[in-house]
């Protein structure tokens, strides 16, 4: 298999801003955007975006998802909807067996220091990848060797088809100039200055509220468009929508789907839209302790719940149905879950719960009580959580939800009580992969299991998965893996959210972004 670069030799990013907002004494503070004449005028040469997370330095092992999104670093692989990766920083991808990959690098590839990427620096970085990166765990035994003055030739311990996604996935193999990293030696200020990666903008400056990022003149792939980027820190989503209609950002990201409706007929703002890639939150249940330790009751939960009123009534046609943990365009897609609130009471009963005068469901003379975990940085996290509570009730379920700063802290948190989780998170990865995403939530030992999932036989499904090389046989397997996750109810999905950001009228034509790749060289308005 080989996967050449298409398009022109400058690469073509997939863009756009970042979350866009500030509590309106903030904006007044931190200054204006120079965006475009709202009325119509000059098209902006800069781009403010408000983020709701925000970037604690530069340092590519712990942050480096967020230069990726934002602009100032690159992969090797660019991820595309619905199809497998494309070139970016290489000309080429081909297998030639089925441990064997050839990477071709741009040869006119650098960092921003002026370094080159060549065959020795891509080799370095990759094995650095290989050795410190938890994420890269099943390609142990991998080794990567400079083969040419641009060509890389990497040997896998296993067979592992899936490393296209790999390449192409912000939190694996993030491609920064290895020596000038440890040169830095982890002091904040020396990484900006170090200018580790290949991106069109370059930060010049970071600290709590602000990134601030100039376009790179001698950037390998062309003048970049924009003459600077800036991000602003916001948590609060109101807040940055507010900034992008009081003009101090042009971009508000991750704002709650209800707010569309708000947006709607209004001259200072946009909503933009995109296409879903599949489901978006992620219903985990805790099944290490608890009443959804019961895989009828996490079942009897899971058939209650009515996704068509979430994706229709609640976020107001904004998002569609999950009845798998797929999207229904996949050529794996199968369906799951289904609404049936007469099954559901079945299964509550089969497990020994029963209505009392109240209506309240109780066992053993306590009240089927579930504590559901959400957090401000995604607000809808908080609307699908009343939802369910909503439509739980009504079967005699108690849904208490507490909004915590960071659902994957409080999960590990032993004084936390939690019995499940709304997460802005899809089943498969950043770059479209659904293999890294079985192996770190639903494999036994997967870095991202907090929800207690042990079961070896879906252990080896996922194992066999992620090594068979044919196409068709991997899409009878996931098949498999499907069925077997779904009788065990061991996660559902509460819906497809259809992406959208709000941007300022000179952005309107913004196109939204495969994977939150906001910024890059292909970003203007």
């Amino acid at each position: 298999m080989s996967i050449p670069k298409s398009g022109s030799k400058a690469p073509q990013r997939l863009l756009a801003a970042l979350l866009g907002t500030l509590l309106a004494l903030v904006l007044a503070a931190c200054g204006t955007s120079d965006t475009a004449d709202r009325s119509g005028g000059e098209k902006p040469t800069t781009l403010t975006l408000a983020t709701g997370f925000a970037i604690d330095d530069l340092d590519p092992m712990s942050n480096g998802f967020w230069a990726i999104e934002f602009g100032h670093a690159e992969l090797l692989m660019r991820p595309v909807l619905n199809e497998e990766p494309e070139p970016w920083l290489l000309e080429n991808l081909e297998s030639t067996d089925d441990l064997t990959w050839v990477l071709s690098i741009e040869s006119e590839a650098k960092f921003q220091n002026g370094t080159p990427l060549d065959a020795e620096a891509l080799a370095a970085v990759m094995t650095y990848s290989l050795e410190n990166v938890a994420g890269l765990q099943p390609l142990e035994g991998t080794t990567v060797e400079a083969t040419g003055d641009h060509e890389v030739t990497v040997t896998t311990g296993a067979p592992a088809p899936n490393l296209p996604y790999l390449l192409a996935d912000e939190s694996k193999f993030v491609i920064f100039d290895l020596a000038a990293y440890e040169a830095a030696d982890g002091d904040a200020s020396k990484l900006v200055d170090a200018q580790i990666y290949t991106g069109p903008y370059v930060v010049e400056s970071l600290d709590t509220q602000t990134m601030q990022m100039t376009a790179d003149e001698d950037y390998w792939g062309g003048t970049p468009p924009l003459e600077s980027v800036t991000v602003k820190f916001i948590e609060e989503a109101q807040s940055r929508i507010l900034a992008v209609q009081n003009g101090e950002a042009d971009f508000a990201l991750y704002p709650p789907t209800d707010a569309a409706r708000g947006i709607e007929g209004r001259s200072d703002s946009v909503w933009v839209s995109g296409e879903p890639k599949g489901p978006s939150f992620q219903f985990q249940m805790n099944q290490k302790t608890g009443p959804l330790a019961d895989p009828l009751v996490r079942k009897a939960v899971l058939t209650a719940i009515d996704y068509q009123e979430i994706a229709d009534d609640v976020m107001n046609g904004l998002y569609e149905v999950s009845d798998g943990m797929y999207a229904p365009t996949a050529s794996y897609h199968q369906t799951m879950y289904a609404t049936d609130v007469a099954a559901a009471e079945q299964l509550l009963t089969d497990a020994g719960w029963v209505k009392n005068n109240g209506a309240k469901l109780t066992k053993d003379g306590e009240t089927l009580t579930i504590n559901v975990l959400t957090y401000p940085q995604q607000p809808d996290s908080d609307t699908l959580a009343l939802a369910v509570q909503s439509q739980l009730g009504k079967i005699g379920i108690a849904v208490q939800i507490q909004q915590v700063p960071d659902t994957e802290e409080a999960k590990q948190d032993p004084g936390i009580t939690w019995h499940a989780t709304v997460e802005g998170n899809g089943t498969t990865s950043f770059s479209g992969d659904p293999t890294t995403s079985l192996q770190s939530y639903f494999a036994s030992d997967g870095p991202r299991n907090h929800t207690g999932i042990d079961d070896p036989e879906l252990d080896a499904m996922i194992d066999q998965y992620a090594t068979t090389m044919d196409p068709a046989e991997r899409d009878l397997i996931l098949g498999d893996i499907q069925t077997l996750i779904g009788e065990q109810a061991y996660m559902g999905w509460l819906g497809m959210r259809i992406p959208g950001i709000v941007v300022s009228p000179a952005w309107k034509d913004y196109k939204m972004p495969t994977a939150n790749l906001w910024v890059g060289y292909g970003t203007k308005p």
